[in-house]
């Protein structure tokens, strides 16, 4: 694929210092104000789930409540009330999922953020509590969150893939706990990340590869193993694979100006829940070419996508901040610290060295 030219906001600083500006400021300034026709079926069930659909065609929502009674794959499944049917819905229709949650559930989504290893506790409490299989699996997900606030991969892999196994096509995939840092695994990680990484199974395969992907004994054997994914069946394990090849240059080399350009058109084409560790390393890959300016605005972009890694997050907000400061941009750097401290009181930014992988080499197209 021939590289599309850089869009022209990156050629003009003027108009990207306005932008690192604006994402400056707290988030609820940020939020653009849409007005919606919103229709709500009645409630008469028992259960008191929460489901915002959109029509093919249509501008307006559409606000169900009722009883979930599936959610699996892309594909969620409701009984609105006890007289009417039930309905499935589909991923390109589903705007939000809002299940009801019991209270340790509440509570432990709410501590993620601010306490992770009580979170884990009130999240596992939730698991015990919960008999719906799909919920349960919605409670996994946070675990896995929790347990990648906590540096603890080796919990949050074991629990990925049985998620997965609960359900093949899940749709928690942006959920799977793949390093995007340059940080090497723990001894615990690395112990667990070995029999992945020479499993049977693809997505065990990448999970390993992305523990081992800087372990200078591991690196090429890492490499393969992605290489072999990105290329294979799986199209959701595709894409991730080939921006797990390009960490090593992103954080030990010096990407053409070409390759960014590709990366950046990649990055765009992913689903956003899935953005935030490909636009860190974009982050990281443009700082390395003194674009600081650029590289700003790609960490910054992390605050308004979904990332479930809270580390990376508070990752990408620090070394904003840092290159805010840099810039001479004080008064902005101080309000993204204070919202940094709030939002992130347990997440501490990745201090790492650099480490560079053994025998790295360009991933796909760069």
């Amino acid at each position: 694929m021939n590289a599309s030219p850089l869009p022209r906001a990156w050629l003009d600083r003027r108009r990207i210092v306005a932008v690192l500006r604006g994402w400056a400021n707290p988030i609820r300034h940020r939020v653009p104000i849409v007005v919606t026709l919103l229709l709500v079926v009645p409630d008469m069930a028992a259960s008191n789930d929460r489901l915002i659909i959109r029509r093919a065609g249509s501008q307006g929502k559409i606000e169900i409540r009722g009883e979930i009674l599936e959610h699996r794959g892309d594909e969620v499944t409701v009984q609105p009330d006890s007289d009417s049917p039930v309905q499935v819905f589909r991923g390109a229709e589903i705007v939000l999922l809002d299940p009801e949650r019991s209270p340790s559930h509440q509570e432990g989504r709410r501590l993620l953020s601010i306490d992770p290893a009580q979170a884990s506790l009130r999240l596992e409490q939730a698991l015990s509590e919960e008999k719906r299989a799909w919920c349960r699996r919605d409670i996994l997900a946070d675990l896995i969150r929790s347990a990648v606030a906590q540096q603890d991969y080796a919990v949050a892999g074991s629990r990925y893939l049985a998620l997965e196994n609960s359900d093949p096509e899940t749709g928690h995939i942006a959920v799977m706990p793949l390093r995007w840092t340059r940080a090497n695994p723990s001894r615990e990680d690395r112990a667990a990340a070995i029999p992945w990484l020479r499993s049977k199974s693809p997505t065990a395969q990448l999970l390993g590869a992305s523990q081992l992907l800087m372990d200078s004994a591991l690196a090429a054997e890492s490499q393969a193993v992605l290489r072999q994914i990105s290329r294979g069946d799986s199209l959701r394990l595709q894409p991730l694979a080939q921006w797990q090849l390009r960490r090593p240059e992103a954080f030990s080399g010096q990407p053409r100006l070409t390759d960014l350009q590709y990366w950046q058109v990649a990055l765009d084409r992913l689903p956003a829940d899935l953005q935030g560790g490909p636009a860190f390393l974009v982050a990281e890959a443009l700082d390395r070419r003194s674009e600081s300016i650029l590289a700003a605005s790609y960490w910054l972009r992390l605050i308004t996508l979904e990332v479930h890694d809270l580390r990376l997050s508070a990752d990408a907000m620090s070394r904003a901040i840092t290159t805010l400061r840099r810039l001479g941009q004080s008064a902005e750097a101080d309000r993204l610290e204070v919202e940094l401290r709030q939002r992130f009181p347990a997440s501490p930014p990745d201090d790492s060295p650099d480490v560079p992988a053994a025998g790295a080499s360009s991933g796909p197209n760069g």
